[in-house]
C-alpha cells in the first residue's frame, strides 16, 4: 500500500513539474547583414531604444528582447531604417546585404507584414519621388498625387493578405499619413518655392476636420498620428503666448486641456517637462503644474530630482564657477576674474557644432557694439571638446567674434559647471548681477531683440 502511495506521489510531482514549465514572454531578433561594418544596430520603438552588439566575424546580430507593446519598431543599421512589426513572443529575422537593401527578407510569423513594409516603401519613391518634388506641386497637383498615393498603399496593404487586426491599424496609419502631408503643404510649400505669402485656397481639405486629439492606441502606433497632434498642440500654445507668457508653462496648460487619454498627457508633459524645466522662467509653478498633471510615479521622480537641482541656480542664487578656461586673448580665466569690477556678465554658452549658436554671433556682435564702455561684459564660453581647439580659434576669426572667448575643452555633458545648470540645448545665455548672483539663468538670446533689451534697462544698463 505504501508502495502504491509513494508511486502516485512522484506521478503527481511530475505532472506538477510539467504544470510548472515556464511561459514564453520574450522574442528573439536576429539578423545577418553583409558589407555591414559598425559595431551595432539599434532598435527603436515608441519609448523604446535598445542598441544590440554586431559581430562582424559573422555579420550577424542576436538579442533576447522583452516588449510592452506589440506594434511598429525600426531596426537601424547606421544609415539603413527598416520598418519590423513585433509581437512579445514572436521571434523575427532580418537578413540583408547591406550595399543592396532590396536583397531583405524576413523570417518568422510576422514576415509577411514586415515584407509588406518595404513594399510601401518603394511605393513611396514610385508615386512621390521625394518630398522636395512633392511639396513643390501646385495645390491641385499636390492633392491628385496625395490621393493617388493614398489609394495605393491602401490597395497593397489589402492585397497581402495581412492579420485582420494589423490591417484595421495599418489603414488607419495611412490615413493620418495622407492628413499629415496635407497639414504640412502650406508651409512647406511656402519655404521651397520662396514664397512666404502663400496660404491654400478655400476648397483646400481640412487636415484636422474630426481629429481626436486623445486617441491613445494611435498615439503609439502612428508616428504621423504624433506629429500632427505635437504640431497643433504647439501651434495652440504660441497663439496663446501673445501676452508674453512662458511658452514652456504654457505648453503644460494647453496639454492638461486639450487632453485627456492618460498615455498621450503623461507623454506630452514629460517630453516638455525633460528640457522645459531647464528654460521656464518660472520654476517652480512649471514644477508644481506638471506635479498637478501627470500621473506617472517615474516622470514626476525625475522631474522633481531636476527642480531641486535647478534651484541651486534659480534667480538670486550664487553662480556657479568655473575655473581656468583658456581665453582667446591669452593666459587663463576663471569665474572670479570677472566679477568684483562693477559689471553684469552675459554669458553665451555655445559649441563650434551648433548652427543656432552660429547664427546669433552676428546679432551678439551688434549687441557688444551698442553696449561698449558699459557696466557689461560678454563672456563665451565653448563646450568644445578638447580636441575641437583649433576649430575654435578658426571659428573665432572667421566670424569676427569678439567680447571674452573662453575654451572650456569639455563637452557639455563632461563639464561640471554647465552641468549644474542643467544645460541641454545650445546656445544658452545667462545674466550674471556684478557680485555673481544669478540674475537670469534663462536670459533671451540677441534674436530676442527687445526682450533682452528690456532686462538691461531694468537692470540699469
Amino acid at each position: 500500500m505504501k508502495r502504491i502511495i509513494l508511486f502516485g506521489l512522484i506521478i503527481i510531482t511530475i505532472i506538477s513539474c510539467k504544470k510548472e514549465k515556464p511561459i514564453k514572454d520574450y522574442l528573439i531578433l536576429s539578423g545577418k547583414i553583409e558589407n555591414f561594418k559598425k559595431r551595432d544596430v539599434t532598435l527603436t520603438g515608441f519609448n523604446f531604444e535598445k542598441k544590440i552588439k554586431f559581430n562582424k566575424e559573422t555579420s550577424s546580430f542576436l538579442d533576447t528582447l522583452k516588449i510592452d507593446k506589440n506594434g511598429y519598431y525600426t531596426l537601424i543599421a547606421y544609415k539603413k531604417p527598416i520598418n519590423l512589426y513585433l509581437t512579445d513572443t514572436v521571434n523575427t529575422t532580418v537578413i540583408f546585404d547591406y550595399k543592396n537593401i532590396d536583397s531583405i527578407k524576413f523570417e518568422g510569423t510576422n514576415a509577411n507584414i514586415n515584407t509588406y513594409f518595404i513594399q510601401k516603401k518603394k511605393k513611396f519613391s514610385e508615386i512621390l519621388i521625394n518630398a522636395n518634388r512633392l511639396f513643390s506641386l501646385s495645390e491641385d497637383d499636390f492633392l491628385e498625387k496625395m490621393q493617388e498615393y493614398k489609394d495605393a498603399l491602401t490597395e497593397l496593404s489589402i492585397s497581402n493578405n495581412l492579420p485582420a487586426d494589423f490591417l484595421k491599424t495599418e489603414v488607419k496609419n495611412i490615413d493620418y499619413e495622407y492628413l499629415r502631408n496635407l497639414s504640412n503643404y502650406q508651409d512647406y510649400y511656402a519655404t521651397l518655392t520662396d514664397n512666404e505669402d502663400f496660404s491654400v485656397s478655400e476648397n483646400y481639405p481640412d487636415p484636422l476636420e474630426n481629429f481626436n486629439y486623445s486617441n491613445g492606441d494611435d498615439y503609439i502606433n502612428s508616428y504621423s498620428y504624433r506629429k500632427m497632434l505635437e504640431t497643433q498642440l504647439d501651434f495652440i500654445t504660441k497663439e496663446k503666448l501673445e501676452e508674453g507668457n512662458d511658452y514652456y508653462l504654457t505648453y503644460l496648460e494647453t496639454v492638461q486641456t486639450k487632453i485627456n487619454d492618460s498615455i498621450i498627457k503623461n507623454d506630452l508633459l514629460y517630453k516638455n517637462a525633460k528640457n522645459g524645466i531647464t528654460f521656464t522662467d518660472n520654476l517652480k509653478e512649471f514644477h508644481d503644474k506638471f506635479m498637478t498633471y501627470s500621473t506617472n510615479k517615474n516622470h514626476k521622480d525625475e522631474i522633481t530630482k531636476s527642480y531641486n537641482a535647478l534651484k541651486a541656480t534659480a534667480k538670486g542664487q550664487p553662480s556657479p564657477k568655473f575655473k581656468d578656461f583658456e581665453n582667446y586673448a591669452g593666459g587663463t580665466t576663471s569665474f572670479d576674474d570677472l566679477i568684483g569690477k562693477g559689471k553684469y556678465l552675459y554669458i553665451d554658452v555655445w559649441a563650434t557644432w551648433c548652427a543656432y549658436c552660429k547664427r546669433e554671433i552676428p546679432l551678439l556682435k551688434k549687441l557688444e557694439e551698442e553696449y561698449h564702455g558699459k557696466n557689461i561684459e560678454f563672456v563665451s564660453i565653448s563646450v568644445d571638446d578638447k580636441n575641437q581647439y583649433e576649430k575654435w580659434k578658426q571659428t573665432i576669426v572667421d566670424r569676427e567674434m569678439t567680447g571674452i572667448q573662453l575654451f572650456s575643452g569639455e563637452k557639455l555633458a563632461d563639464l561640471e559647471w554647465a552641468q549644474k545648470f542643467l544645460i541641454k540645448g545650445l546656445p544658452k545665455f545667462i545674466i550674471i548681477d556684478p557680485d555673481g548672483n544669478i540674475v537670469s539663468p534663462n536670459a533671451p538670446t540677441p534674436s530676442q531683440g527687445e526682450k533682452l533689451i528690456n532686462i538691461f534697462d531694468e537692470l540699469g544698463i
